[in-house]
């Protein structure tokens, strides 16, 4: 008689985190970056400098006891210039505000034993629309997030580009006359004309009783002039921006994510007519689309990263 044996290789995931201002969100990404047993929970960030940290124990506790298999590595996106090389906040981000030149890897490697990866969420969220998302298939991309800040990644044929010190892609905070001040300290940013919680606040100060951007593009969707003007605005100054972006890394596609993106074309519709106006000819071409993946690119991103650096260990 004749025995076949079978081996059963046990599933193994990578834990992807995405530390927010607000949230922290999580979950485990298999090697193909499918995600699974998603969360939420909130970041704590502006508690202290320990309470992030405290939120993260949480969460990478109840993602690996969660898993189905194996957990070979972690990656972490979170605000601000991370150091590729030593995993450390450089200087400070408004967005964080208890951390300053924070050993950002060093103290997530105390809580999980595995190879970590750490950078900016912007970055996790343009690999994961670059390598699985509205930038699939694409040489260079740029991913633009829009949510309490404006981040951008930009990824050149499948890797993150990270310049000297982990901040490439700071485009929220280019100088462009903006007409309100920005905790960053740049004179005329413009993140918080673009930015939503900016757009609520411009709305208001217009005397429109509002909460959230959302409520802002469903009042310029029914013509409300007020409204209208402000997203034009928005869109304006956006586009100028991104037309900076597209002129200085001449990319194929830019993705617009972030929960700004969710207006979907009331706001990509001017932001193409903005970008074409501000950019040369030769470049004024280039693809404008919204993120495929929504709110967890980055925790997909992150994900993915993680199972590049297991791979590079092994």
């Amino acid at each position: 008689m004749c025995y076949v044996r079978v081996i059963t290789m046990e599933p193994a995931f990578a834990i992807g985190l995405d530390l927010g201002g607000t949230n922290l969100k999580g979950g485990l990404v298999s090697a193909s970056g499918e995600l699974s047993a998603y969360t939420h929970s909130p970041s704590r960030v502006d508690e202290s400098a320990q309470a992030p940290i405290d939120a993260l124990r949480q969460a990478i506790e109840g993602l690996a006891a969660s898993a189905p298999g194996r957990v070979i590595a972690l990656g972490l996106g979170c605000p601000g210039a991370i150091d590729p090389e030593e995993g450390c906040l450089v200087g400070r981000t408004a967005h964080l505000r208890h951390w300053e030149s924070f050993p950002l890897r060093t103290s997530v490697q105390s809580l999980f034993g595995g190879p970590v990866v750490v950078d900016n969420d912007a970055n996790f969220a343009a690999l994961a629309e670059h390598r699985l998302g509205a930038a699939r298939d694409a040489r260079v991309s740029l991913t633009i997030t829009m949510g309490t800040g404006v981040g951008c990644g930009i990824v050149d044929r499948g890797r993150v580009v990270h310049g000297a010190r982990g901040g490439a892609g700071e485009i929220g905070h280019l100088p462009l006359d903006g007409r309100i001040p920005c905790a960053c300290g740049v004179p005329g940013c413009v993140e918080p004309e673009c930015s939503g919680p900016g757009l609520v606040a411009r709305a208001r100060e217009a005397g429109l009783a509002i909460e959230s951007p959302a409520q802002v593009y469903a009042l310029a969707a029914a013509g409300e002039p007020r409204a209208s003007a402000l997203v034009a605005r928005q869109a304006d100054r956006l586009g100028a921006t991104i037309a900076i972006a597209v002129q200085i890394l001449n990319p194929d596609v830019v993705v617009i994510g972030g929960g700004v993106a969710n207006s979907g074309e009331l706001l990509l519709a001017p932001l193409r007519e903005a970008v074409a106006r501000y950019a040369l000819p030769s470049h004024a071409g280039v693809r404008i689309e919204r993120a495929a993946l929504g709110e967890a690119a980055g925790t997909i991103g992150a994900g993915l990263a993680a199972w590049d650096r297991a791979n590079a260990a092994d």
